[in-house]
């Protein structure tokens, strides 16, 4: 019975996902965007694009960690609080 309705779903998600893939075409549009724009510029300013890339997503994980471990801090902050309050009543 479970093999049956597996099989189901399966078939439901490869047809859907097939769909998907020829209607949309991501990887073909992306491939084609770097044949057009990318390939035909000089190595030195791809180096220099990717160091760029690379600086701004470090930039960007650590400016993400850093709101983090604000936010961990304030939720221990009412956390402790919540638990003071309880104990203490």
């Amino acid at each position: 019975m479970w093999g049956v309705v597996r099989g189901f779903l399966e078939s439901i998600y490869g047809k859907f996902n097939g769909f998907l893939s020829d209607t949309l075409d991501i990887d073909g549009k992306l491939l084609g965007l770097y044949d057009q724009f990318v390939s035909p510029l000089p190595e030195v300013i791809k180096i220099v694009g990717a160091v760029f890339v690379g600086i701004i997503l470090v930039l960007g994980t650590l400016s993400f960690v850093k709101k983090m471990l604000k936010l961990f801090i304030v939720l221990a902050v009412i956390l402790a609080i919540v638990l003071l309050i309880t104990q203490l009543t």
